[in-house]
């Protein structure tokens, strides 16, 4: 169907539409017979037309070209893709400001060749149309040849634009280098740029190729803009940055790198005598640290510090310098804490005034004057001067404590047990005077004289004793507990103890192996576990005994493991009414019906479990927010100033209908209730 076609119905549709409304209003305003009349008129008035239409289209369809049709699709396909490539190449110079000319010539001939065979594209619009007249006098062959010259055309632009692309690239490259050799800091976006390999010939990989160029070198260069802004802050100069960013804008990337060049000459021109003062200072700063303490990083930063010879680096010198104070702080914070960690574990040995005593560093603050570098590292020396002492004194005895603790301390017992006397000459160990002092201390049965240790008279040595220490949850020794070891396999041995005050207790010599060890006292949960002896010491938490323990009496577990079975009853129950107590017919045996209720409670929020005696009879669950809602209502139908515990329908003391209340308050509700004398 031809446009001819479409206005031909067009007309005829139209004409029926008069007809209908002629018809209507002769309707309305005069009689039924004339309305008759004109349709009677009328109507094959309008039939011979449209007949007339039909003969005239069909004989006009009879003369055209049958291949005009074809013709004319190919055509306008045609137009349509000269359209798509002209739009691309559009883009692409926005973007990046890259027009091929050999192409926009050729695509010009194109159109005029599309023009010279009934094709026309409307330059705003996009629109294509065709001159059917024109499309007669061309042949297939002739449209079909354009077509393909379009394609050889949008293939030769793609060879092009791959060749300006890659000259886009090494372009780019030289700019960063340029401003890399000036003095800014581009090495790593040249080498992002060099890790960009070539892109396959084809339009979109092409343009991917030149977006990522486009936006490295265009971070490169607003970073650069940065680093001279920050380098400006150090003297009164300015920088193009609003130049810089409009050449951007532009893509005009040689004017940008030309500003920049302009930017760091000038800067470092103003910042040489800045530049040179800092970097002595920090050169000093970094010595005098050296000197006091070696450190890698030190070293680093010393290397990076010679390695910065020309004013541009300012900006870089400086955050070696703020990295150095740092440094120093942190060093100064390690030195601090191993000091008081040190002091913390000498005093757990409480050992003799004579052998060592708190530096008193440990309590001090630690933190260093930052007004300059030179001013930070001869604070920091200052302090590490005053720490290192300390220190080492506090490594060398903690290490000589620790040692008689672990192994020199039960060497000694051996020998005395043996001998009933030990000299230096019997320890295979270094400054075995020191060890044979603290012996001394820590063990009045024995004194040492002239450098030889020996045991009091009457005293015996225990071999391998074992400290057992007992204490609840705030580490309080508890004083009565019963201590059990059991030992099943070679010989049984079962040894049973009572802890004295502060919760000790000693066993002598309880011999080596694998030992149950069982610890239990009033009010606290039992202890069962394993001790592999010999041992120095055992300490032992109890924790106190909660509700759980009085009402399930070890068989809460049983009990969790099988609560589907047990609770059925009991939630249907709540269900109903909203409260049980545990003289409810449950599923389980009537001691553990309190546990179960109990039970409940933790694992239903909404439950509440009470077992006071002055609150309830027996112990209680009910549904919480039900029993609030029940309370609220109740008061709200009787509308009184107070109420009475008998007013409402809870099964519960006094206590309890005043927490609901104090639940019906927190949402609004507030409801006094007085003490029921009837009750």
């Amino acid at each position: 169907m031809n446009k001819d076609d479409i206005k031909n119905i067009v007309i005829a549709v139209a004409s029926v539409l008069v007809v209908i409304t002629i018809s209507v209003a002769l309707f309305l305003m005069s009689d039924l017979g004339n309305v008759l009349a004109f349709v009677f008129i009328s109507l094959p008035i309008i039939s011979i037309i449209i007949l007339a239409w039909y003969i005239k289209s069909v004989k006009q369809r009879r003369l055209e070209d049958p291949a005009s049709r074809v013709k004319e699709r190919e055509l306008r396909g045609t137009c349509e893709d000269m359209i798509r490539l002209r739009s691309r190449m559009h883009t692409i110079e926005d973007a990046h400001s890259i027009t091929i000319a050999e192409s926009v010539t050729e695509l010009d001939a194109i159109e005029r060749a599309i023009q010279n065979s009934g094709g026309s594209i409307d330059p705003d619009s996009g629109s294509v149309d065709c001159d059917q007249e024109v499309i007669k006098g061309v042949t297939l062959f002739a449209i079909r040849n354009i077509a393909q010259d379009l394609d050889r055309t949008e293939q030769r632009f793609i060879d092009r634009l791959y060749d300006a692309a890659v000259k886009y690239a090494e372009g780019s490259r030289a700019k960063l280098g340029t401003l890399d050799n000036a003095g800014y800091d581009l090495g790593s976006s040249i080498s992002e740029l060099e890790s960009i390999a070539d892109p396959d010939k084809g339009i979109d990989e092409i343009v991917g190729y030149l977006d990522r160029l486009k936006a490295i070198t265009e971070d490169a260069l607003r970073g650069c803009v940065d680093d001279a802004k920050k380098l400006a802050a150090y003297h009164t100069g300015e920088v193009s940055a609003d130049q810089v960013e409009d050449a951007l804008q532009a893509r005009d990337y040689g004017g940008a790198v030309t500003k920049l060049e302009e930017d760091i000459t000038t800067l470092k021109t103003a910042t040489k005598e800045e530049f040179q003062t800092y970097r002595t200072s920090l050169i000093n700063a970094l010595d005098t640290a050296t000197m006091s303490v070696e450190d890698e990083k030190f070293k680093e930063f010393k290397e990076d510090v010679l390695g910065t010879s020309s004013p541009e680096k300012l900006v870089r010198l400086n955050e070696i310098g703020d990295a150095f104070m740092k440094r120093c702080q942190t060093l100064i914070d390690q030195m601090h804490y191993e000091l008081s960690s040190t002091e913390d574990g000498i005093k757990e040995f409480m050992p003799p005034d004579y052998f060592w005593k708190g530096s008193g560093l440990a309590e001090k603050e630690y933190t260093m004057d930052t007004g300059s570098v030179e001013d930070a590292a001869g604070s920091f020396a200052a302090m590490v001067s005053g720490l290192r002492p300390a220190l080492e004194r506090n490594r060398e005895s903690y290490k000589i404590l620790n040692s008689y603790h672990r192994t020199v301390e039960r060497q000694i017992q051996k020998r005395l047990a043996a001998k009933g006397a030990v000299s230096g000459d019997d320890l295979k160990v270094g400054r075995h005077a020191e060890f044979l002092r603290l012996y001394d201390y820590y063990h009045p049965d024995a004194s040492c004289i002239d450098g030889t240790l020996r045991l009091a008279e009457g005293a015996k040595i225990v071999e391998n004793p074992l400290t057992i220490r007992v204490t609840d949850e705030d580490g309080n020794g508890i004083e009565g507990a019963g201590v059990t070891l059991m030992r099943g396999t070679g010989i049984s041995i079962t040894l049973e103890h009572i802890t004295g005050e502060g919760g000790y207790v000693t066993i002598e010599n309880p011999g080596e192996g694998k030992y149950h060890l069982i610890v239990d006292a009033a009010q606290y949960r039992k202890h069962e576990g394993t001790a592999a002896l010999p041992a120095d010491s055992i300490d032992i938490r109890l924790e106190r005994k909660g509700i759980e323990d009085y009402l399930c009496r070890g068989k809460a577990k049983a009990i969790k493991d099988n609560l589907h079975r047990y609770a059925t009853d009991v939630l249907k129950e709540l269900d109903r009414s909203g409260v049980v107590s545990s003289e409810f017919d449950m599923y389980i045996n009537k001691d553990y019906r309190a546990c179960l209720l109990y039970i409940l409670a933790e694992e239903y929020p909404n439950l509440r479990f009470v077992s006071h005696s002055h609150t309830s009879k027996y112990p209680v669950l009910y549904d919480e927010e039900r029993m609030v809602s029940r309370l609220i209502d109740t008061a709200k139908a009787m509308d009184k100033e107070s109420y009475n515990t008998s007013d409402f329908d809870i099964p519960f003391f006094m206590e309890e209908i005043l927490h609901l209340t104090e639940i019906a308050s927190e949402r609004g509700v507030h409801i006094t209730v007085e003490q029921d004398d009837t009750a």
